[in-house]
């Protein structure tokens, strides 16, 4: 009874995080002549993935790296099919003028080395240092080639000091943590009382649970057509979970990959990245139709895991 309440609650934390993060980071990028997708990519994308690293790194420090890399590749997948897709229900995200190449390839990049490492079974201390690396580099490259290009053009915000904004980001986000944190706790303790597998545990009710910041963030850049910002948050979070989040849990503990994870996991989360990079690369807008299409397959396969 006491999960059954706490469920409500999330969402309202979640809700009231992602507006006051979605507001504080659009006054920072224009403060700092930032465009809307790298702050989306870095500060939206990573702050909102806080809830994975949260989650992944308790899993594995009580033992259970089913549930963390379960965690890391379902939420990947729920942020495509899933996220984007509602976002794109409630109205559809245009793809044209969005410089996102850059991103695209380093979300491919480090899918397709997760990918890699596994089949060479070296997912530890080391591959971890590889992906913080990679995560570092693609950072500053991101900032410099920014500060290159001059960022977007000014918009209408509201008269925010700068000292208030990060007030704002920071306090949305810890408050995105938060509802993150509950939601998957209880979620946990509902689903483990009905004798489900930590492995489908991990790929389904956490790896949504942790994606709901995700989710709140994006239904708000959705609703007010900050279309640059629905794509740099889902791309911004794929890359940090996989480069950051699994590069800081395999600092801590090495990670086995299980027969269970590749078959319900990892192909499912490539097939997922590539079908998003088609759609990215040549269609003019993520459409209802096409949304309709992502939200029915990640329905079969949550069905499929059970």
């Amino acid at each position: 009874m006491y999960d059954l309440i706490i469920i409500p609650i999330s969402l309202l934390l979640l809700y009231l995080g992602g507006e006051g993060a979605l507001k504080g980071v659009l006054v920072i990028a224009r403060k700092f002549k930032l465009s809307n997708i790298l702050v989306s990519a870095v500060i939206i994308g990573f702050g909102t993935s806080l809830a994975e690293l949260t989650v992944s790194v308790e899993a594995v420090l009580i033992g259970s790296p089913d549930i963390a890399l379960g965690n890391i590749i379902g939420s990947n997948i729920a942020n495509i099919l899933l996220v984007t897709a509602i976002a794109a229900l409630i109205t559809p995200i245009m793809l044209k003028n969005l410089k996102i190449n850059r991103d695209i390839f380093v979300m491919i990049f480090a899918s397709l080395l997760l990918l890699f490492f596994k089949f060479i079974d070296w997912l530890n201390f080391y591959s971890g240092v590889i992906f913080l690396l990679i995560l570092f580099s693609y950072i500053s490259y991101s900032y410099f080639q920014d500060q290159k290009d001059n960022g977007d053009k000014e918009e209408n915000l509201e008269n925010f000091s700068l000292i208030k904004a990060i007030i704002y980001s920071v306090i949305g986000l810890a408050t995105l943590i938060l509802g993150g944190w509950l939601l998957v706790n209880s979620s946990i303790k509902i689903a483990q009382s009905y004798g489900i597998s930590e492995a489908v545990i991990g790929l389904t009710i956490v790896a949504v649970g942790t994606a709901i910041p995700e989710l709140t963030t994006t239904i708000i850049a959705s609703i007010k057509k900050h279309n640059d910002l629905v794509i740099g948050n889902i791309l911004g979070s794929n890359i940090f979970n996989i480069l950051g989040i699994l590069g800081v849990t395999l600092l801590i503990e090495n990670i086995p990959v299980t027969d269970e994870m590749m078959k319900k996991g990892i192909w499912e989360m490539i097939a997922a990245t590539l079908f998003f990079i088609i759609i990215l690369r040549f269609a003019k807008s993520i459409s209802k139709l096409i949304a309709s299409f992502m939200l029915t397959s990640y329905a079969i396969y949550i069905m499929y895991l059970f």
